[in-house]
């Protein structure tokens, strides 16, 4: 429901600056007329962020803004190739690479939520490789519009990809592999519910951006995209209740089942915390990136 809210949200957003463009910008260039279709390569830098049960709103109350910490945003860069048809509609295979990151520690506040979650300590950070299939749409040509040289252009796009994660959490000076220890008992016959996860699965982008023509070579565009994950363990926390730590002797190596131990419950002051997440909201991530294209080649209409 959270990631339908925001995809309204975006398009609106998108409609809006539409709306303003119909304001001050009509013309009466015609979008279906001979253009030329464009083939389009660029790169992006820019910065990557997540929510997920670790870390995190400082409250119950949950509005997608003030989950994000700003502290958590790390660097990621991008490279895609695409076509352009009719100069409004274009589709782009693009790739991705960055980081997320989260803790409890980066809690603030002083209410009865936030020192529940500084006190279970739970921390992670992951790689994200991504690759998607992009569609993006230029919403002017419904108004029948033609931005303006100096003007930049919004663009609305959603599609389909493919990411792989890792999540790691630092320990004894070490980065440690979540996924192995079972912190939650994934795959263990005593919690049949609890189902062990993949570290590669499908996710829907979707993001809005601002393209300005440099010139009839260039371009540049500020991107941002929501991802909705169909995984709550991209923090390798979603159960609701900690596990009986008994059972990591039985299933785990004995240097795993030590680190197990450790980690699964992370509490300051040694008392096992209320909830160690929440399993009926998936986790999330974002990017917000600066793309630079060149137009390779194109192609006029016949």
């Amino acid at each position: 429901m959270k990631t339908v809210k925001i995809f309204f949200f975006l398009l609106l957003s998108v409609c809006f600056s539409s709306k303003i463009y119909c304001q001050f910008f009509k013309t009466d260039y015609e979008y279906y007329s001979n253009v030329p279709i464009y083939y389009e390569a660029g790169v992006g830098i820019g910065v990557m962020n997540c929510i997920t049960d670790v870390g995190g709103a400082n409250g119950k109350t949950k509005y997608y803004l003030n989950e994000i910490r700003v502290k958590n945003f790390r660097p990621e860069v991008s490279v895609y190739a695409g076509i352009v048809y009719l100069d409004y509609l274009a589709a782009r295979l693009q790739g991705t690479r960055g980081q997320v990151r989260s803790g409890d520690y980066d809690i603030t506040g002083k209410s009865i939520y936030a020192d529940y979650k500084r006190n279970r300590n739970l921390s992670f950070k992951s790689n994200i490789t991504e690759v998607a299939l992009l569609i993006d749409f230029r919403p002017l040509v419904l108004f029948d519009l033609e931005p303006k040289k100096w003007a930049p252009e919004p663009y609305i796009t959603i599609g389909i990809g493919w990411f792989s994660f890792n999540p790691q959490t630092q320990y004894n000076g070490r980065w440690v592999d979540l996924k192995p220890l079972h912190t939650e008992g994934q795959g263990f016959s005593e919690y049949p519910g609890v189902s062990d996860y993949k570290l590669s699965q499908v996710n829907i982008p979707l993001g809005i951006g601002l393209r300005y023509k440099l010139s009839p070579k260039f371009n540049i565009r500020l991107e941002y995209l929501h991802r909705k994950l169909f995984t709550d363990y991209l923090d390798d926390a979603s159960r609701e209740k900690f596990i009986d730590p008994a059972l990591f002797e039985k299933y785990l190596s004995p240097a795993a089942a030590a680190d197990a131990r450790a980690l699964y419950n992370r509490s300051l002051n040694g008392r096992t915390p209320p909830t160690r997440g929440i399993p009926k909201n998936n986790d999330t991530y974002m990017s917000v990136t600066l793309k630079l294209g060149v137009i390779l080649s194109k192609r006029q209409q016949r």
